[in-house]
């Protein structure tokens, strides 16, 4: 879960976060651990779960939340801390190993599942896509992983949840459970005071949008903190028609906005990027200064797509279109 990241390191050879879809689907006995089965695990049933049924054993410090979604065969209320203590107290030495077969079919998923994504993080489009962005920020938080990433938006925040890994703990904010929108700028604020550490922060446009004036706080006190939007134009694409008037659709943006104008006005930093090259110039050299800077990502106005198909979740007519 994207609130884990780093825990383990997502390179570490028992990580199966590249390989989630088949841990999930083909895995016999699933234990939560400071998560819940809400939305974000499908209420711990569905397709994305498989056929077979899970047996779950839940650590949780409310104790209303066992059998919320589905039966907890196995709860355990308390804290973590306690809970995997005494788990681990009564492990002991003797706790067999994991069967061979399970983590070498794992392993086998991750790797392919890495290989395949690896050319389209490599490409240097321009303008971007959003995998040829994503690819070289994941390049610079490996080459400095004791930065904070603050992480909010649409496929911003979908994508970059799967591709940028983590290597230490408590390095990763985002949205959390409930998707709020607008965090982004509040969160690097209190992540540069609190941490005294350099501050990468990916937004989307859209998500941008909310709090996106915090940038004046962010040059009234010159944090370190380098902010890259995500500008496809429009929430989810910048491609979008209105079918019902001449005026813009609502989810399309001013086309060619230039935000890293609205740093320029406050005293900040403001770079244009039109290419991976160039976003990676200039993300490195707003590492390296710790001026508080903002890049104006430049996207292909058709990357992008409805963030987790959430049309399909409306209401449909049980009458037939005439």
């Amino acid at each position: 879960m994207s609130m884990a990241k780093g825990l383990l390191p997502d390179t570490h050879p028992q990580c199966a976060g590249a390989a989630r879809s088949t841990v999930l689907k083909d895995s016999d006995v699933v234990m939560l651990i400071g998560a819940r089965l809400n939305w974000l695990l499908s209420h711990g049933k569905g397709k994305s779960w498989g056929e077979a049924p899970k047996k779950f054993i839940q650590i949780d410090i409310e104790p209303k939340e066992m059998d919320s979604n589905v039966e907890i065969v196995a709860p355990v209320v308390g804290d973590i801390g306690s809970c995997v203590s005494a788990l681990l107290a009564g492990m002991e030495a003797k706790w067999p190993a994991p069967p061979a077969d399970w983590t070498a079919a794992v392993t086998k998923k991750r790797d392919e599942n890495v290989s395949k994504m690896a050319p389209r993080l490599m490409n240097n489009n321009s303008p971007m896509d959003y995998h040829g962005a994503l690819g070289v920020l994941r390049t610079i938080v490996k080459e400095r992983p004791d930065a904070i990433l603050v992480n909010e938006g649409a496929n911003t925040l979908d994508l970059a949840r799967g591709i940028i890994d983590m290597y230490q703990p408590r390095k990763r904010i985002d949205v959390g459970t409930w998707g709020i929108m607008g965090i982004g700028m509040g969160y690097s604020i209190a992540a540069a005071i609190e941490t005294g550490k350099p501050v990468l922060a990916i937004e989307g446009d859209s998500a941008f949008g909310f709090s996106g004036m915090e940038v004046e706080t962010i040059c009234r006190y010159k944090l370190p903190v380098c902010v890259v939007i995500f500008n496809n134009d429009g929430i989810y694409r910048g491609t979008d028609v209105n079918s019902v008037g001449s005026d813009p659709a609502p989810t399309v943006f001013v086309k060619g906005s230039r935000y890293d104008k609205m740093m320029e006005a406050f005293g900040g930093v403001g770079i244009n990027a039109t290419s991976p090259d160039e976003l990676k110039r200039a993300v490195n050299a707003a590492m390296d200064s710790g001026k508080p800077t903002l890049i104006n990502a430049v996207l292909d106005p058709a990357a992008g797509s409805e963030s987790g198909r959430i049309g399909n979740l409306n209401p449909q007519s049980a009458l037939r279109k005439k």
